[in-house]
């Protein structure tokens, strides 16, 4: 059996892609996409992101939830300090605290393999802080995808409990 979790496509802040780095306005203190920094620190711990999900996009999407949702139950469990090594002080953020999860995503009746990345809200900065009510996808492009859009996430039965 499989939890299905529906939601909405809304707007995170950029960082996992890359898009902040070097805006005028809410620009990311980090030297590059987070999702690529993090990359070689989940190597390390064994996970392969590219093997996981083939064809990833260097980013995530951002899914809006009706209700808080923590994640008890993930295939993977990183805590890793991908910040030291940054440039700029503010984005030395210390260890963090990743959970990643086998997913499947439904948009517009296609399917789409993919991989829940879930930032722990409790390791997470006020800088970019990670709300219990959005869940992040690691996945291939997804046709057709846009802000606003349902969306709905399917995992392994108990992976996420109320909050």
């Amino acid at each position: 059996m499989a939890q299905r979790i529906e939601g909405r496509v809304g707007r995170g802040f950029q960082f996992a892609s890359g898009g902040a780095v070097g805006r005028a306005k809410d620009a990311s203190p980090f030297s590059d996409a987070t999702l690529r920094l993090q990359y070689p620190h989940f190597l390390r711990h064994g996970v392969d992101l590219v093997q996981l999900v083939p064809g990833l996009v260097w980013g995530t999407i951002n899914i809006e939830l009706d209700r808080e949702l923590l994640l008890v139950d993930a295939d993977h469990r990183l805590k890793v300090d991908w910040t030291a090594n940054e440039p700029r002080a503010e984005a030395r953020i210390g260890p963090e605290l990743f959970l990643l999860l086998a997913c499947k995503l439904m948009h517009r009746h296609r399917e789409y393999g993919g991989l829940i990345y879930y930032p722990h809200p409790s390791t997470k900065p006020p800088l970019n802080a990670h709300r219990y009510d959005v869940i992040e996808v690691i996945a291939p492009p997804v046709t057709g995808l846009g802000q606003g859009d349902p969306i709905v996430v399917t995992c392994r039965e108990g992976a996420f409990a109320p909050r």
